[in-house]
């Protein structure tokens, strides 16, 4: 089995179009450098170094394409399940939801490192 921080990496051509498509613009015109290997890949998104036009050095995270949408399905069948066999696993499994959910904002993640710093 594979663990979640040993995932295969998404092509570079879909991390790409993802930044681009975030931002609204080429990726030359946000960094001056992008690391087409990620330093790290895990269930939902992976993580790549790069330097932004100013001569800062970071990290970005990309979240894979569709990700979010795949787990909403999959909980919501597990929950329509629940509800016929186990109605008892509903409530649990709606805080599982809610939890999880905020693994996939990044944008809050990002505020709430800058808080911790």
């Amino acid at each position: 089995s594979v663990l979640q921080d040993e995932c295969p990496a998404e092509d570079f051509a879909v991390v790409r179009r993802t930044v681009e498509t975030e931002f609204g613009k080429p990726l030359e015109e946000i960094f001056s450098s992008f690391d087409e290997k990620p330093i790290g890949a895990a269930s939902i998104g992976q993580v790549h170094r790069a330097t932004l036009l100013d001569g800062s050095d970071v990290v970005v995270k990309v979240m894979y394409e569709s990700v979010e949408k795949l787990f909403r399905g999959d909980v919501r069948t597990i929950k329509m399940f629940a509800k016929v066999a186990q109605p008892v696993h509903v409530p649990p499994l709606e805080e599982i939801e809610k939890q999880f959910m905020t693994e996939f904002d990044y944008i809050k993640e990002g505020e709430q490192l800058k808080r911790v710093r």
